[in-house]
């Protein structure tokens, strides 16, 4: 009850609801299958812990694949930090700021935090050294004045403690302003002397994220004043940038006058293409590392154009990859993606010989019987013997079928990419062509390779004696580093291999070489680089050419709300759509907003309220029909005689219930409408003017079909 006084007192601002758990619905209830007709009822937990598995195990090859694309560009931070106050050019006419641009457009979020944790770890265990360097974060929205981009450098690093204990908090009646330089002067005076750094070697270190986002003057202003404090502040600044390193835009923005006072210092992230072909290569085509769901070509050209067209960042494409993940999940089949995902034979047989895992087991068993599988002979007979663990057993043996053919797709496909750099580098520039090596990784995934080896296996032909050597020799090597099952699997080409070059050592002719090994390596291919679809059950570990669900990770707003609220029962599962009238079904805002397609560009919002008013009145109506008339339980009810009088008084008391549920009637519809139209401004669909006061102004006006 106190909630409820609380929520009528019009003076509280925040009311604190507690939780009830009887309010709370069954948490332990399984969410709806997409395919009910194939799936059993533990079908979405146990895909979902399968999905966590599988996402788990790719994100972290592809997290260290994107630290080893950092290393280089945070130690080339760290060095310039170090040393920018002991490197400098003699004979300045006065001190420069230091200041290290990172171009870091197509990088992770995680690079600066990475260079936060070098510049403040502790970097000299043999003498305990304490942290070198503080490390302090700017953003854009702490520069919208001077007076607040000061105020945040300084406070970033006098909220620390000099000793490096805990953090403490000043009373600003005895201190300076929270903005003022001469606070930080006074606390790194301090730091030194606690640390006993008479050398000053600590660097205050200030990242500016999204540099290009700052306002200009705010920022000269602050490099100003930071420049007259050079002798007593080491302050370096770290800037972070999204445009491209030329042309500079620090030199196009900033005058002469404010770049003479720094010296600046690029870092520049490798190229973004580069970047993105890297991390496709070494996640799903390393034939050391074997992801445990393979993706294809559709969700490559996705990430790449998606990369390329709208966002080149790095976290774009793990985004893209972990929905990829997502999406293959909701087939019923890849709960057995893992190999033991139901636990052991005997629990697998517990959980899928219930009755509601039936219908997973006949899906599965029609695929086996369609795959090669099962011999053709057998398909007659084999459904009398088929058991859970046979057919558990038939999957396992799918397993290491794909998981083969995806290890020698990937090992081929790179002795394909070795072989066209190889070519490129001896100066036959045709080989390249205008595919990048995404566009390879789909024709391969595809089967549709043959014409790019099919050149290069003819330039192989043609190789002189020096280069055939060389090429004979990196061939070599190529197989001697390859894991020893694909050894095992190889041993023919690997044999022809070490063939050709002990027919080099022999000093045979290139012709005599060259020609056969040629047509060695097209025959390998060829057997090689074929489409997974062709593996029995292949959808189970792998995306093939399912479409990617771009709506996710690029929505449309827009067009979503306008459906929402023109059709909103398509956004109602079956099970709470009641009747066959969609307007009776409609909620207020959806009723309102049919009023607002239909008026014109200002509205009168009395108006608007009666014809609201009238839909309610016949939707209340057409709910009062629905009621039990009398009678129709079976017991009959004659009218009473009553006297006059009595009859009377009746009746007064009927017309008094009568005027007071009308009149809370219509305090309902008022209610009603109110809420419906401040959802409606709270979308943005209208706008209040001064000249009217009982009108609003329609802002949208597309059509929503």
């Amino acid at each position: 009850m106190a909630v409820d006084t609380d929520l009528e007192d019009i003076n509280q601002t925040t009311v604190y609801i507690p939780f009830n758990a009887s309010d709370d619905t069954d948490v332990d209830t399984a969410p709806a299958s997409l395919f009910p007709e194939r799936d059993f009822h533990q079908g979405c937990h146990l895909r979902f812990q399968a999905c966590r598995a599988a996402w788990g195990k790719c994100l972290k090859r592809m997290q260290e694949l994107i630290h080893s694309l950092h290393a280089p560009v945070v130690k080339s931070v760290v060095e310039q930090v170090e040393k920018c106050y002991t490197d400098e050019l003699p004979g300045l006419p006065y001190p420069e700021l230091p200041v290290v641009s990172v171009t870091s457009s197509s990088t992770s979020s995680s690079l600066f935090d990475e260079i936060s944790f070098r510049l403040e770890e502790n970097t000299d265990e043999l003498f305990e050294d304490t942290n070198d360097h503080f490390v302090t974060h700017v953003f854009p929205s702490d520069c919208t004045t001077l007076t607040v981009m000061m105020k945040a450098i300084v406070s970033g690093f006098v909220s620390r403690s000099p000793t490096g204990g805990q953090d403490i908090k000043r009373k600003p009646s005895t201190s300076l302003a929270a903005y003022d330089i001469a606070l930080l002067e006074a606390w790194y005076r301090a730091v030194c002397d606690a640390r006993g750094d008479r050398h000053r070697r600590s660097r205050l270190v200030v990242i500016l994220h999204d540099f290009e986002l700052l306002e200009p003057q705010v920022v000269q202003d602050m490099f100003e004043i930071c420049s007259s404090y050079i002798s007593r502040l080491p302050l370096v600044f770290i800037l972070a940038l999204a445009s491209p390193p030329s042309p500079s835009y620090i030199r196009a923005t900033y005058p002469h006058s404010l770049l003479a006072l720094l010296r600046v210092r690029d870092c520049p992230f490798p190229l973004a293409e580069e970047s993105l072909h890297n991390i496709l290569l070494e996640t799903f085509f390393d034939p050391t590392f074997e992801p445990d769901i393979m993706i294809g070509p559709t969700t490559i050209d996705f990430a790449v154009e998606f990369f390329t067209r709208h966002n080149s960042s790095l976290d774009g494409l793990l985004s893209i990859l972990q929905l990829a993940h997502l999406k293959h999940f909701e087939e019923p089949l890849t709960v057995l993606a893992p190999a033991q995902v139901l636990g052991q034979p005997k629990d697998a047989a517990k959980v899928l010989l219930t009755p509601d895992a039936f219908p997973f087991l006949d899906a599965l068993f029609a695929r086996i019987h369609e795959s090669t599988l099962i011999a053709p002979v057998e398909h007659a007979t084999s459904w009398r013997s088929a058991t859970v663990n046979s057919l558990l057993s038939l999957v396992e043996t799918a397993r290491d079928t794909f998981r083969m053919r995806a290890k020698l797709l990937r090992v081929a496909f790179r002795l394909v990419l070795l072989i066209r750099q190889f070519i490129l580098v001896h100066g036959h520039k045709t080989v390249q062509g205008d595919r990048t090596v995404p566009d390879l990784m789909c024709l391969a995934l595809r089967g549709r390779l043959g014409s790019v080896y099919g050149h290069l296996c003819s330039m192989v032909r043609k190789l002189p004696v020096a280069q055939l050597e060389e090429f004979v020799r990196e061939v070599h090597d190529f197989f001697e580093n390859a894991p020893e099952d694909v050894k095992a699997a190889e041993d023919e080409v690997i044999s022809r291999v070490e063939t050709a070059y002990k027919m080099l050592c022999r000093d045979a002719s290139a012709q005599d070489i060259s020609s056969p090994l040629g047509n060695w390596l097209s025959e390998y291919f060829r057997l090689r680089i074929v489409a997974l679809e062709d593996a029995p059950l292949w959808d189970i570990w792998y995306t093939g050419s399912m479409p990617f669900p771009s709506e996710l990770i690029n929505p449309s707003p827009r067009a979503s709300i306008l459906a929402g609220l023109t059709h909103p029962l398509d956004y109602v599962s079956l099970g709470q759509q009641s009747g066959d009238n969609e307007d009776g079904d409609l909620p207020d805002i959806s009723i309102l907003f049919k009023g607002y397609l239909e008026s014109a560009k200002m509205i009168n919002v009395y108006d608007w309220f009666e014809s609201f008013a009238v839909f309610l009145e016949a939707q209340k109506r057409r709910v009062g029909k629905t009621h039990i008339p009398d009678g129709a339980d079976g017991t009959s009810r004659t009218p009473s005689k009553k006297k006059g009088k009595q009859k009377q008084v009746e009746g007064e008391v009927v017309d008094k219930k009568a005027g007071e549920d009308e009149e809370e009637w219509l305090m309902e519809v008022q209610v009603r409408f109110i809420r419906a139209l401040q959802e409606l401004d709270y979308l943005g669909f209208i706008k209040h003017t001064g000249r009217k006061a009982d009108h609003v102004m329609r802002t949208v006006f597309d059509s929503p079909e």
